[in-house]
């Protein structure tokens, strides 16, 4: 049996040659995993300055597009690259956009369409706090435990996810990246039949309101069929913003 935490995975029972190459693999598939969730959020921060060097689907990209490499010490190489060419690029003084935030369920790629209309409304989306995106990017699995599974164990635990009660961290995340990313406004997406995020909902409007900023809260499923309506609502959202 194998315990899979994310691209972490761990054996329950004992370990085989051809699995172990050397001891201590876990701990060096641990710090391997670690160190590709930095860069994706050394990469995902570059969008702290204005004009953000990323649009909200080039994001999107990056951080998705990782899952479906199987030679992660490629993928680390690919974002150091990457990171390095943002870093020094010169980037045209594009005209002020509203700086959008967007939290709530995961987007992957194929379901990215309130990003997509965000973007072709004029906004720009700057950061996305979700089960895909920077809710999951600054935690690390420690490395002060003797055991990788307990550790991998705390790690996950930790996850501010709408399935945790109480669950204070997200709030927490949510006020760091409004002040990190210099947020104007927040969409809070929801797919039908999400309940958790439906109920965290409340909490998440009240602590944007606190802030002083518009917020809009979506629900919404895979397809295409509300695609008007949400542009109209999107649209409304950055108006409010301008």
């Amino acid at each position: 049996m194998h315990l899979i935490f994310g691209r972490e995975s761990i054996s329950a029972k004992k370990p085989n040659r051809r699995f172990f190459k050397f001891k201590g693999s876990n701990w060096q598939a641990i710090e391997t995993v670690n160190q590709e969730r930095s860069l994706i959020k050394a990469i995902s921060d570059l969008n702290q300055v204005d004009p953000p060097p990323l649009s909200g689907l080039s994001l999107l990209t990056v951080s998705w597009s990782r899952s479906f490499s199987s030679d992660i010490a490629e993928t680390i190489q690919m974002l150091q690259d990457l990171r390095a060419r943002l870093v020094v690029a010169q980037l045209d003084q594009a005209p002020v956009k509203p700086r959008i935030l967007l939290t709530g369920c995961p987007i992957g790629l194929g379901t990215e369409k309130v990003i997509r209309l965000t973007e072709e409304l004029g906004g720009a989306v700057v950061a996305m706090e979700n089960c895909s995106g920077y809710k999951t990017l600054e935690l690390q699995t420690s490395t002060e435990y003797s055991d990788p599974i307990v550790a991998l164990a705390h790690k996950y635990l930790q996850i501010p996810c709408s399935c945790m009660s109480p669950n204070p961290y997200r709030l927490e995340l949510l006020k760091r990246m409004i002040h990190d990313f210099r947020v104007d406004a927040v969409i809070d997406l929801t797919w039908q039949a999400c309940h958790t995020y439906n109920i965290e909902a409340y909490e998440v409007e009240q602590l944007v309101q606190q802030k002083g900023l518009p917020y809009l809260h979506l629900e919404s499923d895979y397809s295409s069929a509300d695609l008007e309506s949400l542009k109209v609502r999107i649209e409304a959202l950055l108006e409010m913003v301008e």
